[in-house]
């Protein structure tokens, strides 16, 4: 690194997720001082997580010109960080903390799960449940007392972006897809597939490739699936299935959230689509008898991950530290805005 010109302390925030991997440095009252981006830093989605995740976090401190040294606290949200109970593939704690014990960084780190940090930045501590749905997907609900339970404690996975695509590639090869359905030739042309045979074809190839790699062909089709909810018959009802598999998790979870009613928030490029939120604010809006509160996510994860490095290096950040991590101007009380 350049020689670093002094800089006062600061923390880092990190979101690693099967598609990216965001960092975040952040000054002690949550002003950012800089961030990066790299490839994907979920272990069980990225042969290369670590070098993913160590990357960024070098280009960070380097695009900040920050002095590893003055860092007092970093928070990591990590995909595939196995929570107790969980009925997902359990990751290696150990390898998965390693990740980010850099030898030039001595402050204090936590690793927890990615579903964590975007719970903390959508619900800025309130009890409350979080969709997360994109690479990967959880669904964890957290009370008032901080105890935090996924809805794969009760034996239940709702599914990610690929699973919504494998159910539009298995309806397709069972015959279901119209001709005129406007996702059947985009499904075609991304499988690179002339016709129905090619791409049963085409499945069948992929079934022997790399895991990390079909599950990225599969996922990458997944926008087109949103986008196209409302005009086309194939997506919208591949859609209406995974969101009601969604909507039973966040069901199953809201005795042990508890209260009469429950904040829902949505995260990841999946569960924040238009299509696929007001689909699951529908169904919950019929559930009986507590009553759900579609919320917007006060911070993204990579903030969630800011504040819990934050309170690791022993500051409570309060609302305008919040304001000032989502990057919003804080100004004095009276002065005009």
């Amino acid at each position: 690194m350049i020689q670093a010109r002094t800089q006062d302390q600061y923390v880092i925030g990190l979101d690693a997720g099967g598609t990216h991997t965001r960092v975040g440095c952040f000054g002690l009252d949550g002003t950012r001082l800089a961030d990066a981006v790299g490839g994907g830093g979920a272990p069980h989605h990225n042969d290369d997580a670590r070098e993913n995740v160590r990357g960024a976090i070098a280009a960070a401190l380097e695009r900040g010109d920050l002095d590893p040294a003055k860092a007092t606290g970093l928070a990591a949200g990590i995909a595939g960080f196995p929570r107790s109970g969980s009925n997902q593939d359990g990751g290696d704690r150990g390898y998965i903390t390693g990740m980010v014990d850099l030898e030039e960084l001595s402050c204090t780190k936590v690793v927890v799960n990615d579903a964590v940090i975007a719970h903390r930045g959508a619900l800025s501590g309130r009890a409350g449940i979080v969709v997360v749905a994109g690479t990967g997907s959880m669904i964890l609900g957290i009370d008032e007392q901080g105890t935090e339970t996924e809805s794969g404690q009760l034996g239940h996975y709702a599914g990610a972006a690929r699973h919504l695509v494998h159910d539009v590639v298995q309806r397709i090869l069972v015959g279901d897809a119209a001709p005129t359905d406007p996702l059947l030739p985009a499904t075609l042309e991304h499988f690179g597939a002339a016709d129905i045979p090619a791409l049963r074809a085409a499945v069948l190839a992929r079934s022997a490739a790399d895991r990390n790699d079909a599950k990225r062909l599969y996922g990458d089709l997944a926008p087109q699936v949103t986008a196209l909810a409302e005009d086309s018959e194939l997506a919208g009802d591949a859609l209406d299935d995974l969101v009601a598999r969604t909507a039973r998790g966040v069901r199953l979870l809201a005795p042990v959230v508890g209260g009469t009613t429950i904040p829902v928030a949505c995260t990841g490029s999946l569960a924040s689509a238009p299509s696929f939120r007001g689909r699951l604010e529908q169904l919950l809006e019929c559930s009986e008898p507590r009553r759900f509160e579609p919320v917007t996510p006060r911070l993204d994860p990579l903030g969630g991950a800011a504040l819990l490095a934050l309170e690791a290096a022993g500051v409570a950040p309060d609302d305008r530290a919040i304001d000032r991590v989502a990057g919003r101007q804080s100004f004095p009380a009276g002065t005009a805005r």
